[in-house]
């Protein structure tokens, strides 16, 4: 479910630019309704950041994979995610 939410993030952030970029064009060309497709892709723009905030995704500090924000272990690679915060400055990083 959560990489649902981000997949949907994405494709609201993508059509929300283009509706602005549209919008944009269409409003130097001087045609009506440019504000209401301009007002459309910002809101699908800001639609699709809440989206992305809700996936709860987070990247593994190893490969760049995109895991769950709840996972102790990256699937990918096997990388070990630190505990805490506290656990994770305590270890060296030259390992």
């Amino acid at each position: 479910m959560r990489y649902l939410a981000y997949a949907i993030g994405i494709v609201l952030r993508l059509s929300g630019v283009l509706l602005v970029l549209t919008a944009c064009v269409l409003w130097i060309r001087g045609r009506p309704n440019a504000e209401i497709m301009f007002i459309a892709g910002a809101a699908c723009f800001l639609s699709g950041v809440l989206f992305k905030r809700a996936s709860w995704l987070k990247r593994c500090s190893r490969c760049r994979e995109k895991v769950e924000r709840d996972a102790s272990r990256c699937r990918h690679c096997g990388f070990d995610f630190p505990a805490t915060s506290g656990e994770s400055l305590s270890e060296p990083f030259y390992k």
